[in-house]
């Protein structure tokens, strides 16, 4: 056999051998990418979200990052479409997993609650098994008599409670733009 094709030959075998890409590898690409993307999700039979996002991509970990992503949080016994309950998180992306149910929200977040009250923040963590909110980087609330500011705040879903940490400044009455 000639020297160059037994060269080639074993220029080949060793490209074969060559380690694969770690599984983390950021040029690896996701499973799915989803555009368009419409979310029900369910706790057991029931509906406990729904949602939309303009795009989400999908690893085979649970991982998923939505874009451009709108989140309507049911309240206890509220179904879709019914009336009070439901607080609606928007932000520019969600990066979070199915698996663990955590998820963080960045890029103009805004909360939106049934009882009127308005919330907004650079960054929220997000974690499914308590139905809790989290955010350390400050945020602006506006209800209807009332505006605040925080250092950090922690948001309960179920029963829409907020609590305020930090430097805490309220200013009451009918709120203003």
């Amino acid at each position: 056999m000639p020297r160059a094709v037994l060269m080639s030959c074993l220029l080949a075998l060793l490209a074969a051998c060559a380690p694969k890409q770690a599984a983390g590898d950021v040029s690896e690409p996701p499973a799915v990418v989803m555009h368009g993307v419409r979310l029900r999700s369910f706790e057991g039979s029931t509906l406990s979200m729904t949602g939309r996002a303009e795009q989400a991509t999908y690893q085979r970990t649970g991982d998923i990052v939505a874009t451009r992503a709108t989140l309507h949080v049911l309240g206890r016994g509220q179904g879709e479409g019914a009336p009070g309950g439901e607080t609606t998180v928007s932000a520019r992306t969600m990066e979070g997993n199915l698996i663990s149910r955590q998820l963080v929200a960045s890029g103009d977040v805004e909360v939106r609650t049934a009882t009127g009250m308005v919330a907004r923040t650079p960054r929220a963590t997000y974690d499914g098994a308590q139905q809790r909110a989290r955010g350390t980087e400050g945020v602006q609330v506006q209800g209807p008599d009332y505006r605040l500011q925080a250092e950090a705040f922690s948001l309960s879903f179920p029963d829409e409670s907020f609590t305020f940490e930090g430097s805490v400044r309220t200013t009451l009455g009918a709120a203003r733009d």
